[in-house]
């Protein structure tokens, strides 16, 4: 376990210096970070954009007024074949189906009249495939009716919306734009 104390950096370049550290990590090892403060932002930072990371074992606590320890884990080296039971899956409205690994794929559920609020999903390409129930779901602004065995494939800088018309369970794959 590497051990990286982020006081001792400039605040402008801490999360540079952090994600450099995480990308040296061998899988499986976890990069303890010692901060100021809780670091949230770069949780969320490092959820939505670095696949090696994993969030569901990210866990923060605080020793002192002014002192956070973090564990920022990464995935441990992938198998052959990964299999998840989507009824199995925790967590709400939102659940990782495989935490970590490319393409990212999510299980949304939501309530009758539940939606998720307009976001993007930038370097991505979106795929949305209604498993139960009605969604529809605003592309920029313009509404699809998505049902029960319909996908809706959209480029991730695409504002998306989902409402759920009835209660409704969507499986999203967000696959990584290939370098141009």
């Amino acid at each position: 376990m590497l051990e990286l104390d982020a006081r001792e950096i400039p605040p402008s370049e801490r999360h540079d210096r952090i994600h450099e550290v995480f990308a040296e990590l061998e899988p499986g090892e976890t990069l303890t970070v010692v901060n100021d403060h809780e670091p949230t932002p770069l949780y969320h930072e490092m959820a939505a954009e670095v696949p090696a990371f994993d969030a569901d074992g990210y866990a923060v606590e605080r020793e002192e007024p002014s002192r956070f320890i973090a564990e920022f884990p990464k995935v441990e080296a992938e198998s052959a074949a990964a299999k998840v039971r989507i009824a199995d899956l925790g967590g709400e409205p939102h659940a990782a189906a495989f935490p970590g690994r490319e393409p990212k794929t999510v299980r949304l559920s939501l309530d009758a009249g539940q939606s998720v609020p307009e976001h993007t999903h930038p370097d991505r390409t979106v795929l949305f495939h209604a498993l139960t129930g009605a969604f529809e779901v605003r592309l920029d602004g313009e509404e699809h009716a998505v049902e029960a065995g319909e996908i809706v494939r959209f480029d991730g800088e695409t504002a998306v919306e989902p409402t759920a018309t009835e209660d409704a369970t969507a499986l999203v794959v967000l696959a990584p734009k290939p370098d141009e």
